[in-house]
């Protein structure tokens, strides 16, 4: 975590004078409201590693009935990738708020600040446009799959719609992800920086 999304750690007594000095300036102790934050760390985070333990289950016990008793499973592939699918989607916005992403450190840190807001700006407004899509695009797909009722493709017979609902609840989440980094952008705070680049 960089401190800029979630309250500050206690910095080391090397670092003292440089976290005094950040402290003072209003504009970096701004941070999302709590209850957004607890949420994500608590409530998401937690689902979408439950999900990805169970899709880990599911391929373990696949493996192991494909070696030992030599029986394979068509449900068991279908269900993890819905799984990981859905755990992903819901991790996505927590985790790029966490800076868990790649980035082009090498050419961000070489340009002057003013400039770096400027294209974080527009990373913003990019980025919510191709949420606000994959919501849009999700909401199509969900209510033409409830309507003709089609169901997956293996025996799990899981209605589809019910599954294709994370495409608008991950865009949803995802949007959040960039109306949070717009905040901080509003308070003078740059959400994409991490600590190398400070």
């Amino acid at each position: 975590m960089t401190g800029i999304t979630r309250p500050e750690a206690p910095a080391a007594s090397g670092d003292t004078l440089a976290h005094a000095n950040r402290s003072e300036q209003p504009s970096e102790r701004y941070t999302l409201p709590r209850p957004w934050i607890w949420f994500e760390d608590k409530v998401l985070l937690n689902i979408a590693s439950l999900f990805m333990a169970a899709a880990m289950g599911v391929m373990f016990y696949e493996a192991s009935s494909r070696s030992l008793f030599s029986e394979s499973h068509w449900w068991a592939e279908e269900l993890v990738r819905f799984l990981v699918v859905w755990s992903v989607l819901l991790a996505l916005s927590a985790a790029s708020r966490d800076h868990h992403f790649i980035r082009m450190e090498l050419l961000i840190q070489r340009l002057p600040r003013g400039v770096r807001m400027g294209l974080n700006w527009l990373n913003c407004i990019l980025g919510m446009a191709f949420a606000s899509v994959l919501v849009y695009a999700g909401c199509v797909e969900v209510m033409h799959l409830h309507r003709i009722g089609m169901m997956t493709e293996s025996s799990l017979d899981l209605p589809l719609w019910q599954v294709r609902l994370i495409m608008p609840l991950g865009g949803l989440l995802y949007i959040g992800y960039f109306v949070g980094a717009a905040l901080h952008l509003l308070h003078g705070v740059d959400p994409f920086e991490t600590e190398e680049l400070r």
